[in-house]
């Protein structure tokens, strides 16, 4: 048994390679140093085997680290050992995650792209959406989890289950059933934007006629919240308490909130529309999904539709009045006016998000903010001001 070891302030990295047992157990534990660790990895990619003796120790030390108010992880853990896990109970005590398939880019078919990832087709029955560079296994495992919550739930999404690699790279497998996407349909047939909007209107409807489980979804507001004190480095202190007053003013909610809600995140297995991408779905407004449909398509001087559906900007502008329409036909005249008095703000949450996880987007981000929404964000306070007198 070879381990190595990062320490990292309180995080404790350990990789162990070979045999976990009685004769290399009490080598794992002379290793870990555990005083003040609060999250400690053992990463088991290259350990083959591991016995009761090496279930102990690391039951040992899982219990050190809990008890100093921290967690421990095994990550990467082969099928073998993963069913030992199992068999034994092990893996209701300890977050374990298994080593990701590989899988390679050759001969699969593009589908689309976003600002963290691409989706690819893998089979038939089958798509992978694979994030960028930097974003770690972590994301794909929640986006994953977050998925089955959404299908118990009731959410039109697939199911996803699977989290792969390719090279540095790692992605999500959704079980598609010989889907297509929705902006691939949308574009065969722009004469159709109505009907195109009608059916986007039905999937965000059916999504946010969902309540949203609070132990599993976290709040979007309290999350908005962190995101846009980050701005402090980037804006003035001014424009950063702007963002937070109209962040307080927005309703509490707990149905599921999206958060990336768009045509190249949805697919159509007939008439039938499923959601996928599910890694940001939190609870909260759906005002904050109606924003961000309005940054893609209803705001046509940003450039965002074509770059994230390949849907022509001016028709992505007619798709979002006709989902407007239909999305709002049957709430009350309260709910759109809100909308409209706050359009701008709830476009810019999507950006401020983007500032703060995903530096190779952050300058365009912080652009679009200042010289676009902002100016937009302050009119639409001045006239709530003068509108409630």
């Amino acid at each position: 048994m070879k381990i190595d070891t990062h320490l990292s302030a309180d995080a404790l990295t350990a990789t162990l390679s070979g045999r976990l047992d009685i004769t290399t157990a009490p080598v794992l534990e002379q290793t870990l140093q555990l005083d003040g660790i609060r999250l400690l990895t053992l990463d088991l990619g290259d350990c083959s085997f591991v016995s009761s003796a090496g279930l102990r120790e690391v039951l040992k030390a899982q219990k050190k680290v809990s008890s100093q108010g921290g967690k421990a992880v095994l990550i990467n853990v082969s099928p073998e050992v993963h069913q030992v896990f199992e068999v034994t109970g092990f893996s209701r005590l300890i977050e374990i995650r298994r080593k990701a398939r590989e899988i390679s880019l050759e001969g699969l078919e593009f589908l689309s792209a976003g600002v963290c990832g691409e989706c690819y087709r893998l089979d038939r029955e089958s798509i992978v959406k694979l994030y960028n560079e930097g974003i770690g296994a972590d994301i794909a495992e929640k986006e994953k989890a977050f998925a089955m919550a959404a299908f118990v739930a009731g959410i039109p999404t697939a199911i996803s289950y699977d989290v792969v690699s390719c090279g540095t790279r790692t992605g999500v497998v959704y079980e598609m059933l010989d889907a297509k996407l929705f902006s691939v349909v949308i574009r065969e047939n722009l004469q159709a934007i109505d009907d195109h909007g009608r059916m986007l209107a039905q999937v965000a409807s059916a999504l946010h006629a969902s309540v949203a489980d609070p132990q599993v979804f976290p709040d979007f507001k309290a999350s908005m919240a962190g995101y846009i004190a980050n701005l402090s480095q980037y804006l003035p202190s001014e424009d950063v308490a702007l963002l937070q007053s109209r962040l307080a003013a927005m309703p509490e909610g707990d149905r599921c909130v999206h958060f990336d809600l768009h045509t190249s995140n949805i697919m159509l297995r007939g008439n039938e529309p499923v959601i996928i991408d599910m890694g940001d779905l939190s609870r909260g407004s759906p005002m904050f999904d109606l924003g961000l449909l309005y940054m893609i398509f209803g705001l046509p001087e940003m450039g965002i539709c074509e770059m994230a559906t390949r849907i022509p900007n001016a028709q992505g502008e007619q798709l979002w009045k006709a989902f407007e329409k239909h999305y709002f036909a049957d709430l009350p005249a309260e709910e759109h006016a809100f909308f409209n008095q706050n359009r701008h703000f709830l476009a810019a949450m999507r950006l401020i998000y983007t500032i703060s996880f995903l530096p190779k987007l952050r300058e365009a981000s912080l652009q679009w903010l200042r010289d676009l929404l902002l100016p937009k964000i302050r009119a639409e306070g001045s006239r709530g001001v003068a509108e409630s007198r």
